[in-house]
């Protein structure tokens, strides 16, 4: 999970930095096309990647693809328009998601102890929820809401990890999502109807044409490292895990924001980022436990 770290701290500093000239919609349609043209080099020096993806199960995705897009639209506008920090510590109620979706879609229940670090997790975010919801207003529920989508994708992910190549998963969804994020450029973001937030901090770099082609290569390469991180760690480890796991997230990007674009540590943010990640530290742990059973 270093690498998927590592690719979202650069993730969400291009995000601050194209968001001076782009929308939503044309940022991630960035990321896809870096994406896409990554697995087209792939496909070139091993053909086998095309001939997996011309056998590849469409419909299923089609549909990981698409969900996985409205996740991003969520997550983009969340990184751009508040702290990391506060993003970092929203995005690991992911266990909690992934906890969820297992007893409704799998009736996979959590072991009995593993309850104990999703109920942390559930007082940090709560917390959370109730320290920023009169700064923010309603839109406080869109990163949860980007968490909960992408969570979701994960676990098709990993199912789709089972059947073929992480670079074949990767070609079709960075194909697909290429032409939903270029339908939205043209249809304008305006559409999209999202709110606005005057929490962020600055980019990290003046705007100019070299901090936005930089800008640009970061996007694209970020963008194919979190989710090629993602599809090998589920072939290691269950979803709880994988989404726990990666709580070192927040105090990277906590300091990030502090240290690149002058975000102040928020002493209110410390309390309930550290309960959830110890919540998903013991969700880790515990579920491991039961794993290994």
């Amino acid at each position: 999970m270093a690498g998927n770290i590592v690719a979202y701290l650069l993730l969400a500093l291009a995000i601050r930095q194209l968001k001076l000239d782009l929308s939503f919609p044309e940022i991630l349609a960035i990321r896809s096309a870096g994406g896409l043209a990554i697995g087209i080099v792939l496909g070139v020096r091993d053909p086998t990647l095309f001939r997996e993806v011309w056998h590849s199960r469409l419909p299923l995705h089609v549909f990981r693809s698409a969900l996985h897009a409205a996740g991003s639209l969520a997550v983009v506008w969340s990184v751009a328009n508040l702290p990391l920090g506060l993003v970092a510590s929203i995005d690991f109620s992911g266990p909690l998601f992934a906890a969820a979706i297992g007893i409704l879609g799998y009736r996979h229940w959590p072991a009995r102890w593993t309850w104990i670090g999703l109920v942390l997790i559930l007082a940090g975010a709560t917390i959370i929820v109730l320290q920023y919801q009169e700064a923010i207003g309603p839109a406080i529920i869109i990163p949860f809401i980007g968490v909960c989508v992408l969570t979701s994708t994960n676990i098709l992910l990993a199912v789709l990890s089972r059947r073929q190549s992480t670079r074949s998963i990767l070609f079709l969804m960075n194909g697909t999502q290429l032409v939903i994020f270029a339908i939205l450029s043209v249809l304008g973001a305006e559409h999209l109807n999202l709110p606005s937030s005057a929490l962020a901090g600055v980019a990290a770099l003046p705007q100019g044409s070299i901090t936005f082609a930089l800008a640009i290569l970061a996007m694209a390469a970020s963008g194919y490292m979190t989710q090629a991180s993602l599809s090998q760690a589920t072939r290691h480890g269950t979803v709880v895990q994988v989404s726990a796991l990666d709580t070192l997230r927040i105090p990277a990007l906590a300091v990030a924001g502090a240290l690149l674009l002058g975000e102040p540590l928020n002493e209110t943010l410390i309390v309930p980022a550290t309960v959830i990640m110890c919540g998903a530290i013991l969700t880790a742990v515990l579920d491991h436990s039961r794993r290994r059973q």
